[in-house]
Order: C-alpha cells, then sequence, then structure tokens
C-alpha cells in the first residue's frame, strides 16, 4: 500500500470511530436502544422547556420495551416527567438536566399515584420534582453530567425561617428569650420560601415502590427540597453521586431512602437538612462517604440490619442522629465535627444522638446500636435519651476519641437539650441541660470501651462530667481517660445516679481530675478494679462505696 493508501485509510478509521463513538452520535438511531432527547425535539438551550421532548422520547422508549434515554451535551430545562421499568436517564458529560422556575410546570404527587404514607413521606408540599418513577423495575439514572434543582430561585435569602408556631419555648432554653438570637440577617438559615410552604418543587427524584434500582455517577445541585427519595424500594445501588446542596435552603435532604438490600457508597453529600436519612430499611449498607449536613448527616429510624462504616463527617449540626426506633446497627471507622448553628435546625451539636419520644408508651425501640473506631470534634456531647417507658437496651462504644470545646454560638444556643421531631410536647422540645461528653438515661446494657474524652480550653460553664448516666441497669465502663469539663472542677468525671449494676475498670483518671467517680442511688456495685488514679483529689463520693470488688486502684 502507497503513503497516499495509507493515509486515506487512516483518515476513514478515525472519522468511523468518531462517529461512531462520539456521545453526540449514540442517539442517531433507536435500534440500539439509545433514544437522544435531541432527536426528539429537546433544544438544550437552557431556555426552551423542553418537557415535551423529553416524554417523547420516554414513550418512544417504553413503545419498544425500554432502553436508554440519553442527554447529550446541553441545558435542558425540564419540569416534572415519569420514567417507567427497563429504563436507564443517562446525563452525558455537560449535560445539565435543569429544574424550570415555572411552578406550574412540576405535576401533583397525586397524579402519579405517589402515596406518602406507603413509601415514608415524600418531600415537603403537593408537588414532585423532576424526575418520577412508580412501581418500576429496572431503573437506573447514571452519567457525568449534572442536575440543577435552583433551588435557591425560590427562597427569599434575606428572611430566616423561624419554625412553627409553637414549636418550642424559649423560656425553658438556658437563654430563655435570648436564644438563637439573630442580630441581623439570616445566620445559618434556614431561610423561608417566597411561595405558599405547599407549593414549592417536590422531589427533584422520587423513585416509589421500585425493583432493581440504579443511581451512579451523577452530580446534583441546589436541590429545592429533598433531592432523593428512595421510597419503599427493593435492591438499591446509589453510588459515587456528588450531592451540592444550598445548605440555607431547609428540607433540601441529600438522600431519604426507605429500602430493603440497599448499597449506598463513594458519594459526597452537603445538604441545608439531613445528608442521608435511612428510614424503614432492612439491610442497608453505607460506606465511603463524605457527608455535611445543617441538620443530621445520617438520620436514622425504624432499620434494620445496617453497616455504616468508612465515613467522614464535617461542618454539621448533628453527626449519626437514631430516632425513635432502631435494631442491629454497626457504625466504624467515622470521624465526625460536628457545632452549633444559631438557625432554627433541629439538634444541638450532638455528635451522636439516639432518642426516643419523651412520650413515647413502650412501642418505639432502639437496640443493639454498636459504635467503634470514631474520631470525634464537637461542640456538644454524646446524648442517649431513653424514657421510663421506652428503654434503650443494649449500646456500645468500642474505640472513641472525643474533643469537645465551645464554639462561636456556644453562648446564644448551647447548654440545651433539643428533642424535637420526636413527637413530644414543648416541654421537651428543647430544653436547659448541662452536657458531659456521653449522657445516658433509661439504657439497658452500655458498654464504653476505650473512651478518651479531651476538652478544649475556656469552655462554656454548662460543660459538666466526662460520662454521665441516670436510670441505668448493667453498665460497663473499661479503659475510659478522661475528667470533668472544668480543671479541678467540682463535677465528677464519671457521675451515676439511680441505676443498679455496675462495673468500672482500667481507666484512668487525667490530669485536673476533681472527683473520678460519683454514685448516687446505686445497686449492685460490681467492680471497680485496676484503675489510675492518682490525678485525682478524691477517688469516688461518697468515699466508701459498695463494690463487691475494690482493688488495684493507684491513688
Amino acid at each position: 500500500m502507497n503513503n497516499f493508501l495509507l493515509h486515506s485509510s487512516l483518515i476513514f478509521l478515525v472519522v468511523f470511530c468518531s462517529i461512531n463513538f462520539s456521545p453526540s452520535a449514540r442517539g442517531a438511531e433507536t435500534a440500539d436502544g439509545i433514544f437522544n432527547v435531541k432527536n426528539y425535539g429537546a433544544t438544550g438551550d437552557g431556555q426552551t422547556l423542553d418537557t415535551p421532548a423529553i416524554n417523547r422520547a420516554i414513550q418512544a422508549c417504553k413503545q419498544v420495551g425500554g432502553g436508554t434515554i440519553f442527554f447529550p451535551a446541553g441545558k435542558y430545562v425540564t419540569g416534572t416527567f415519569e420514567i417507567f421499568s427497563d429504563m436507564t436517564i443517562e446525563v452525558g458529560s455537560g449535560a445539565v438536566i435543569s429544574g424550570s422556575t415555572n411552578l406550574l410546570d412540576y405535576g401533583l404527587k397525586e397524579n402519579y399515584g405517589i402515596n406518602e404514607n406507603e413509601i415514608g413521606q415524600s418531600g415537603e408540599g403537593l408537588h414532585t420534582g423532576i424526575i418520577v418513577a412508580n412501581h418500576a423495575e429496572n431503573v437506573a439514572i447514571v452519567g457525568h453530567g449534572s442536575f440543577d434543582g435552583r433551588g435557591t430561585y425560590f427562597v427569599d435569602l434575606k428572611i430566616p425561617h423561624v419554625g412553627s408556631s409553637g414549636d418550642f419555648d424559649k423560656n425553658l432554653t438556658r437563654q430563655g428569650q435570648d436564644f438563637a438570637l439573630i442580630k441581623s440577617g439570616v445566620g445559618d438559615g434556614p431561610v423561608m420560601p417566597w411561595m405558599p410552604w405547599k407549593d414549592r418543587p417536590g422531589v427533584l427524584i422520587t423513585l416509589a415502590d421500585c425493583t432493581n434500582v440504579l443511581m451512579r455517577d451523577v452530580t446534583i445541585k441546589d436541590s429545592h427540597n429533598w433531592t432523593i427519595n428512595i421510597g419503599q424500594c427493593e435492591n438499591v445501588l446509589v453510588t459515587g453521586l456528588n450531592i451540592l446542596n444550598n445548605p440555607l435552603i431547609p428540607n433540601n435532604d441529600g438522600l431519604d431512602i426507605s429500602a430493603k438490600n440497599a448499597r449506598i457508597s463513594d458519594c459526597n453529600i452537603i445538604a441545608g437538612d439531613d445528608a442521608i436519612a435511612a428510614n424503614r430499611c432492612e439491610n442497608l449498607a453505607v460506606a465511603n462517604c463524605t457527608l455535611s449536613s445543617r441538620s443530621s448527616a445520617i438520620r436514622f429510624g425504624s432499620n434494620t440490619n445496617s453497616v455504616f462504616q468508612n465515613i467522614v463527617i464535617s461542618d454539621s449540626n448533628r453527626g449519626i442522629a437514631i430516632y425513635g426506633s432502631a435494631d442491629t446497627a454497626q457504625f466504624s471507622n467515622i470521624n465526625i465535627q460536628t457545632h452549633l448553628f444559631n438557625g432554627q435546625w433541629w439538634g444541638k451539636g450532638e455528635p451522636i444522638y439516639l432518642s426516643v419520644s419523651p412520650d413515647a408508651n413502650g412501642s418505639a425501640q432502639i437496640k443493639d446500636i454498636h459504635f467503634s473506631n470514631l474520631d470525634i470534634d464537637s461542640e456538644s456531647g454524646i446524648m442517649i435519651y431513653g424514657t421510663e417507658s421506652s428503654v434503650i437496651h443494649d449500646i456500645s462504644f468500642d474505640r472513641i476519641k472525643l474533643h469537645l470545646h465551645g464554639g462561636a454560638n456556644s453562648g446564644s444556643v448551647g447548654g440545651n437539650f433539643d428533642l424535637r421531631g420526636l413527637g413530644g410536647g414543648v416541654a421537651t422540645a428543647i430544653f436547659q441541660h448541662d452536657i458531659p461528653g456521653i449522657y445516658a438515661q433509661y439504657i439497658d446494657g452500655l458498654q464504653i470501651h476505650g473512651l478518651e474524652v479531651e476538652w478544649g480550653n475556656e469552655l462554656p460553664d454548662y460543660f459538666s462530667s466526662g460520662i454521665e448516666c441516670e436510670h441505668f441497669d448493667d453498665l460497663t465502663i473499661d479503659g475510659f481517660k478522661g475528667r470533668q469539663a472544668q480543671n479541678n472542677g467540682t463535677n465528677a468525671a464519671i457521675a451515676l445516679q439511680n441505676g443498679r449494676k455496675v462495673s468500672i475498670r482500667n481507666c484512668e483518671a487525667a490530669s485536673g481530675t476533681g472527683t473520678f467517680l460519683s454514685l448516687e442511688n446505686v445497686q449492685e456495685q460490681r467492680l471497680f478494679v485496676n484503675n489510675d488514679l492518682a490525678n485525682a483529689r478524691q477517688a469516688t463520693q461518697p468515699v466508701k462505696t459498695d463494690f463487691k470488688i475494690s482493688s488495684g486502684n493507684a491513688e
């Protein structure tokens, strides 16, 4: 072959390959199962409403039994569209699916058969968002493109949302009428929508009662409401998502999920509200995620058999929050950084929060929850809040490092317990309470192994003990190192009252410890052995205890 023919052949080969493999040509024919929305009239110009064209592509796909709805590079303005069984939405590189700013372009949930009671709530208001799938099988949303909810358009960034009337009573807080006082602006949010609450665009992506669900690699920005709701689905994989919401917007959760056999991995989520909210899940695995939230980075309730591991939580109000009921969960290898926010977000900086409703009648139960290998930096302590009628069972902490300190909002909102969202009354919504490193009440079976509590300098005076536990049964503290909050202060490093069956061993009083252990009405004192109390001014209060075995304590 001469050089001319060789050169011509190479040119033909390059052109042939580019024609067959370039993204813009993938939808040239429907025979390969690719339905390019531009072939059905979508402009992708960022101005034209492309919903009708997208629906034409979806209907063509549906008629042949399924395929891929492909969005090449461009900006596609759209309202609500529905996908069906055996369909994949592929958002190509450079493609943006952008939510319409016209409220009339978003359908009502009831028109798509969305039963909120069945799938466990679906965002705020009456409407849907961009994508809906209901009772579908084999649905996927993939690609390296993005969704833009344009949520900031739907709020007034100058007006704070101050919560529902009667949400709590300021007079019960430590600060009284000055609680969460913001002298100007909106502070840490949330801000108000400019339309009636019920008329907001709904969940950006709703997948309800679906089987075999895949979401992979897409970026989702600025959701106007919940970002993703995977409700009452089965066999779910969510991986590689990048969710970047405006943290001032209320209710813009990252991922809400109720599912059986679900896996979430390798996601980055920034949200105003909960980053991951898992409710009514069975067999849930979450790994390798970075999370940030003005509410709870992980909100968890009514789930069974879950594992969370290798997670980084930063710049969050609450870290891990378990509400109401949960059975059998493990949280391991997690870094948590939380602090106090001055807006009306639920939570007061707790890195870990377990609570039943103050009005619970025993029907809700939290049990068999285990935490290990956690490194925590926080402006508030770990909180475990059971009640006399709904005792929390079998909680363990293993190898936990807890660093506590004050912050910019300590004076305006700190030193309070926040039990909102649990159905209790105003009297128990937010109320004044000292803050220990770990606080636990009405708990049966608390195991603490290898806990190290460190306190920062110039602490707010509401910080108290390293560990405080009351109304307990079967408590083991093994390998605790720490002291009370204030150097040589009057609180005990460990304060126990109104409980039974306690063992404390292999602990070390940190420098500046006043009383290491205080006991009040504690029955069945089992072991107090092998503790290094050389740095404690006083080992126990009262001085004479009733431990069955008390030996090997260096004083």
